[in-house]
């Protein structure tokens, strides 16, 4: 800052529309806006989804997404990308080979909706790894997530720091295998980069499903790296910012109330970014 005004900074969300706003591009562009960057989306891919559950999918043109990403560098000194779900192979690619070298980039590597709706699809995992890792600054993969990609059986703590090591070994420059679904060190994520290991922390939430929250975690990594912080450090920002998103969050059971007589046993919390 100088003379009190507040650093310009600019990232962009590559990802897909959630109709809800819980998540997605929608979330991220929240999430960007209260870090203190200027939050930009390229739409990657649309769905038809709420808290509940995702009925459809369907990705953007390759082509497109590219025109998106040049009209943007055509305008903005973008800090930071960050990718979100990518659907499959032909967007993968498309999102690498528009990207411009050198940019810092956070993949958050979306594979399955929480109810376990395939949100990228095999050949489209298989491309993350070959094209987008090469490129990437920092990756965000839950458990499962990590598992699936790396191939990796991630039940303990030993096996999440050797997953968070593989993504750097595709060559990620620093990973994070995140600790949500870890019932052995909940809430711990495990960091990873040539420095080595670090543990990132945090207050356990006395819920679980939490909508949108990997999306929230990886764009405030993005919008932290855009203001000019080291990995490491952004990485801890955004994990306060996370925790306290999930700590102050609306409580809400939506579509349930009509679906389920049972609604008020399964409540979904909106971040409140």
């Amino acid at each position: 800052m100088n003379n009190g005004e507040m650093k310009k900074a600019f990232a962009a969300t590559i990802a897909g529309s959630d109709p809800s706003a819980g998540a997605g591009l929608q979330v991220d562009l929240k999430t960007m806006t209260a870090c203190g960057v200027w939050g930009m989306t390229v739409v990657a891919a649309l769905t038809a989804q709420n808290a509940n559950h995702v009925i459809d999918a369907s990705s953007v043109e390759g082509n497109f997404i590219k025109e998106e990403i040049k009209a943007l560098e055509e305008d903005f000194e973008i800090g930071c990308y960050k990718t979100g779900m990518l659907k499959n192979a032909p967007t993968v690619k498309a999102v690498a080979e528009a990207l411009p070298k050198g940019r810092k980039l956070v993949v958050d590597p979306v594979l399955l909706a929480t109810k376990e709706y395939r949100l990228l699809d095999e050949a489209g995992q298989n491309k993350l790894v070959t094209d987008l890792l090469p490129i990437t600054t920092v990756v965000t993969p839950n458990i499962p997530e990590a598992t699936l990609i790396s191939g990796i059986k991630v039940n303990d703590a030993e096996s999440m720091e050797q997953a968070a090591f593989w993504f750097l070994d595709q060559g990620a420059e620093a990973a994070i295998v995140k600790g949500g679904h870890a019932k052995f060190r909940l809430g711990t994520d495990v960091y990873v980069d040539k420095q080595g290991v670090m543990l990132v922390e945090a207050e356990v939430a006395p819920f679980t499903d939490v909508h949108g929250s990997g999306c929230c975690y990886a764009s405030a990594i993005a919008a932290h790296i855009a203001l000019g912080l080291p990995v490491r450090e952004a990485v801890f920002e955004a994990k306060k910012f996370v925790n306290g998103a999930i700590k102050y969050s609306w409580e809400y059971a939506p579509g349930l109330r009509t679906m389920n007589p049972g609604w008020q046993q399964h409540k979904t919390y909106y971040k409140r970014e």
